[in-house]
């Protein structure tokens, strides 16, 4: 009987923090309600979203003319609804309008080529000057095989550190530089839901205190990133572990991205209650529409590191053919 109530405890508290997980999603999607202060931003991703799907169809070998007409024209209502609301546009990512505008010209030209009249699908659309290239296609280039060894001689050499040199912060250009990397990571529909916050010093140190995994060196930890996930760029039920997934390869990315720049770093699980991701919330003042997925302690690692060998299971325990 005692071990069956244990159960049900755990069971129960199982469905109580999975609730609040679902809650912070439901706040922050737009299919559940549209809270005004995320207007801009659920107006943006919607048409990061549509461009994104039209980008993908210019680039099938298979070029399929007239493809994706719904999503052209609602992509095209969007950007009307901009052009007619100055105010709300401005509160836009510029660059990812003017992407959308280059993708639709994109989209034009490609049938001007084949001479195939649109119909006046785009009719109505004032086309900005926009810089070539910000949207549409571009032409693949594969890595020279100098560029993809020294690719796999970084990857390989990536390690957890923990042995930092506590009092030399990690200089701004060095952490831009490895977000610059972290930036490239694939996310869904290309909405870059990403986020990274920094913290130095005792507000370092007071976020590794509600972090259970850095033991014995978190004392000497200059810089602690917050890696999140940006929730209101998600379109309802089906998108709802997609922050974990998008934020996941992201805070990988970024992990490159600090090592290829000279940073050591190890990745800092956040498998936390709510309650705790609260605290870290306020702590750390991080919005409830992102998505905390872990925090990253780095520095600049001491010459004479020890990193654990972390031995790797064989290459066919990770692949099944079918």
């Amino acid at each position: 009987m005692i071990k069956r109530l244990h159960l049900f405890k755990r069971w129960l508290n199982l469905q109580l923090e999975s609730f609040c997980d679902s809650n912070r999603f439901f706040a922050a999607v737009p299919q559940y309600g549209l809270p005004s202060e995320h207007a801009p931003t659920h107006l943006e991703s919607d048409i990061v979203r549509r461009y994104h799907v039209i980008e993908k169809g210019l680039s099938m070998p298979d070029f399929r003319p007239k493809f994706g007409v719904s999503t052209v024209e609602d992509l095209k209502n969007l950007l009307l609804g901009c052009q007619d609301n100055e105010c709300l546009a401005k509160q836009l990512n510029q660059q990812q309008l003017k992407a959308a505008y280059s993708t639709l010209d994109a989209y034009r030209k490609r049938h001007e080529e084949l001479g195939i009249d649109l119909g006046g699908l785009l009719d109505g659309l004032e086309f900005p000057d926009c810089t070539p290239g910000m949207g549409g296609t571009r032409r693949y280039q594969p890595p020279t095989p100098e560029q993809g060894q020294a690719l796999l001689n970084a990857v390989s050499g990536r390690a957890s550190i923990r042995s930092f040199h506590p009092d030399r912060i990690p200089s701004d250009e060095d952490i831009v530089k490895a977000v610059e990397i972290a930036r490239t990571a694939p996310s869904v529909c290309n909405r870059q839901t990403g986020r990274i916050h920094t913290y130095t010093g005792e507000d370092a140190t007071k976020l590794l205190e509600l972090q259970n995994g850095n033991r014995g060196f978190g004392h000497r930890v200059p810089m602690i990133l917050v890696v999140t996930s940006d929730m209101r760029h998600f379109t309802g039920t089906d998108e709802r572990y997609q922050a974990w997934i998008d934020g996941g390869l992201f805070g990988m990315m970024l992990l490159l991205g600090l090592h290829a720049t000279g940073l050591g770093a190890v990745a800092l699980n956040w498998a936390a209650t709510n309650k705790r991701d609260r605290a870290l919330r306020k702590r750390a003042a991080i919005p409830d529409h992102e998505r905390i997925i872990m925090l990253v302690a780095c520095g600049y690692p001491e010459p004479d590191a020890l990193v654990p060998v972390s031995l790797r299971r064989e290459t066919e325990h990770f692949l099944t053919r079918h």
